[in-house]
């Protein structure tokens, strides 16, 4: 009778210990499961419910202005990136990427948006595990140039810019060479570095595109103010003002990205973007 009774006890504490390891598998997978960030540079109303989403500030206007907004603390302490406005959404991107690199965030997916450019689900974020079942990764509606990625790179900035990243791609990666030739000659581009992707992706990303962009800086330290203006000296266009210019590196980034999800996803779903932001009343318009 004695056996009998601790056998019954030993079956009851097993089952409640499983019960509750799946409770707490279910509670961090919960946690765990997404991380949406959205990359500003100007305060807006906050539309956000979801708490998926996370706000991501620039340093230099975090820095400048008072937010409404509950922003986290994303300043770089990094080599790469004190550049003020150079990499755009990319200083930001790598600062996360870092995190995750070196596992101190964890999801199973993770995804950028811009302030204004917000994946149209919004709120409603749709169920990314039966969508991964079917999908690698989630985009950016692609848009249908008029001329090639290359030649529409080569209409706004210096054309020497995009040749050295396909050097240091051939150099440094040379199973992603053919697939840079052939994305740089497509019309169908991805803009604007938005997507969702594993987290595992996304670390392969990061080793990707800014492998890249740290060798292209190594050699033009980040690209001074003075060979920007000896290259807009020759244009009159408002494209080629200084402060455009600058944003060099988010530039490139697009296109290094276009080549990665050339070639590391097979089955791409494209999402449309849209603005979710109005005006703030009483509030000065950042230039």
């Amino acid at each position: 009778m004695f056996k009998f009774i601790i056998i019954i006890f030993l079956i009851i504490n097993f089952i409640d210990t499983n019960l509750n390891s799946k409770n707490i598998i279910k509670n961090n997978s919960k946690i765990n499961y997404l991380n949406l960030y959205i990359i500003t540079h100007k305060d807006f109303n906050n539309f956000i419910t979801n708490q998926n989403y996370k706000i991501l500030c620039d340093d230099y206007y975090q820095l400048k202005k008072n937010y409404t907004l509950n922003v986290l603390n994303s300043k770089n302490k990094n080599e790469l990136f004190k550049k003020k406005i150079g990499y755009s959404e990319g200083s930001k991107i790598y600062f996360i990427w870092k995190k995750y690199k070196n596992n101190l965030i964890k999801s199973k997916f993770v995804g950028f948006n811009h302030y204004r450019r917000i994946f149209n689900f919004g709120n409603k974020i749709p169920n990314l595990n039966l969508i991964f079942k079917k999908y690698d990764v989630i985009l950016n509606k692609r848009r249908i140039l008029k001329y090639s990625i290359k030649k529409q790179y080569f209409n706004s900035h210096k054309r020497n810019d995009l040749d050295e990243i396909l050097e240091i791609i051939k150099l440094k990666f040379p199973k992603y060479f053919p697939t840079a030739l052939k994305t740089m000659n497509s019309k169908r581009f991805f803009v604007n570095n938005i997507f969702i992707m594993k987290s595992e992706d996304f670390i392969e990303y990061g080793n990707f595109v800014f492998e890249i962009l740290n060798e292209f800086d190594k050699k033009h330290n980040l690209i001074s103010d003075e060979n920007i203006k000896n290259f807009i000296l020759k244009k009159k266009k408002i494209k080629y003002r200084i402060r455009y210019q600058r944003r060099l590196e988010g530039f490139l980034l697009e296109r290094i990205s276009n080549i990665f999800y050339n070639y590391h996803f097979k089955k791409i779903l494209q999402i449309k973007t849209k603005s979710f932001i109005k005006k703030l009343n009483n509030k000065k318009k950042y230039k």
